[in-house]
This record gives C-alpha cells, structure tokens and sequence, in this order.
C-alpha cells in the first residue's frame, strides 16, 4: 500500500511539473459574442489584431486589441496571473476579420504608430516575423518592437502625439 501512495504521489508530481508542456500549444477563437474583458467591446466588431491572455486558473480572457491585451498584462497584479499570452499573426489575418491565426506575445514582432484603424487607440499590430513586420511598418508607417520594450509609456504616448520608444529594428 505504502508503495503505491508513492507511486501516485510521484505520478502527481510529475503530471504537476509539466504545465509547460500543456500551455505552449496555441489555441485561441474569437466567438461572435466575445466581448473585451477591459472595455467590453464586442471583438468582432473592430479591426486590428486582437489578444488572448490565458490565466493560471484556466481562465481565458480575451481583448479587443492587441492594446488592451497590453494594458492587461503590464499591471504586476494583473500580469502575474498571465501564463501564456496570445496576439493575431496579421501576416496571415484580414486586418478587417481577423481569423483564428495566433501568435505567442513574447515571440511576436510590433508595429506601433501605423496609419491602420484598430480598437481602442493606435494600432499595435502583431506579426510572427520581424520580415512581416518590417513590410507592414514599409507599407502604412510605425515602428518595430519587440515585447519586451512594450510599456504602458509607450502606449500613452498617442496622447501626447507621438510614438516614443526605441527607433525599432
């Protein structure tokens, strides 16, 4: 008997020590009726990249604008919660109707300060390659960022009518 509570107790371990392994796998779907769990828009019914935040009790939220997925996660009480962060691929999404094409956050490109209409302020759109990014910010204006060098500051800066930040890459 004693053996087996091991058994099971190290089973259980091992089964705990894997999350990685369930949260790296990237699904997400904007429904028709998914509203933005920071300002209660309907997604689909704005352009621009959308963003999933997935949470450690498995809960998923989902933001109108890769923005607001932003303005979510950088609050500390907030971020913390955060165990995998979701944006649109818009290399391979209509800007218009995005699909279900998805991205790791921390591995994405940015384009902040482009001429293209999103929710909720400038467009901060999302692109699985730095190639893609570069040819979106060519074609309709912005600058190159990566995730980490995403801030609140930077987000804020629309209002007072510029873009801040690092040059880009």
């Amino acid at each position: 008997m004693r053996k087996l509570l091991v058994l099971s107790a190290t089973l259980l371990l091992a089964a705990c020590s894997q999350p990685q392994a369930q949260v790296s796998e990237i699904h997400a779907q904007v429904e028709q009726e998914d509203r933005c769990h920071l300002c209660g828009m309907v997604l689909v019914r704005y352009p621009g990249p959308k963003g999933v935040a997935n949470l450690a009790n498995e809960q998923q939220l989902k933001f109108c604008s890769t923005r607001d997925l932003f303005e979510f996660v950088l609050q500390p009480d907030k971020g913390r919660q955060v165990v995998q962060a979701l944006v649109h691929d818009m290399a391979v999404n209509d800007w218009h109707i995005p699909a279900d094409e998805f991205v790791l956050a921390q591995e994405a490109w940015y384009v902040y300060g482009s001429d293209r209409p999103a929710a909720m302020g400038p467009a901060l759109a999302s692109f699985s390659t730095e190639e893609s990014a570069q040819a979106f910010a060519d074609a309709f204006g912005g600058r190159l960022f990566r995730f980490e060098e995403i801030t609140l500051e930077l987000l804020n800066s629309h209002k007072n009518g510029h873009q801040g930040g690092h040059k880009g890459h």
